[in-house]
């Protein structure tokens, strides 16, 4: 139809900045780890750590989860973004689930595990 792609078109360049912004923000956000960190990065060692760490390392670094804070459905939202605009594999929906309640668990908008230095 009309004008759906244009809403589209004019979505990007925010989420181009938003992701230029996060890339950044990671290359600044360097976090020395622990043993116990080593084996997911940044990541908190918990269950579904894994699942989320390997979906998403495959195409950034774990430092751009760990720096955002989102609900569960604005982690759904940038999973769907990322299939539909970025060209990442659709997840299967047992391992989306899993990820999504990790992502939720640890990385929600109060941001409880946020790298600091």
């Amino acid at each position: 139809m009309p004008g759906q792609g244009a809403s589209r078109t004019a979505a990007r360049p925010a989420r181009l900045r938003l992701a230029a912004w996060a890339a950044a923000g990671c290359a600044l956000a360097a976090v020395p780890g622990t043993a116990d960190e080593a084996e997911f990065g940044q990541l908190v060692a918990e269950e579904g750590a894994e699942e989320t760490y390997y979906a998403c390392t495959a195409c950034h670094s774990e430092m751009i989860i760990a720096q955002q804070g989102k609900t569960r459905a604005g982690w759904a939202d940038l999973l769907d973004w990322m299939v539909e605009e970025q060209g990442m594999a659709e997840l299967d929906p047992a391992e989306r689930d899993v990820i999504l309640d990790y992502l939720a668990a640890h990385y929600n908008t109060d941001r409880p595990n946020f790298p600091r230095r």
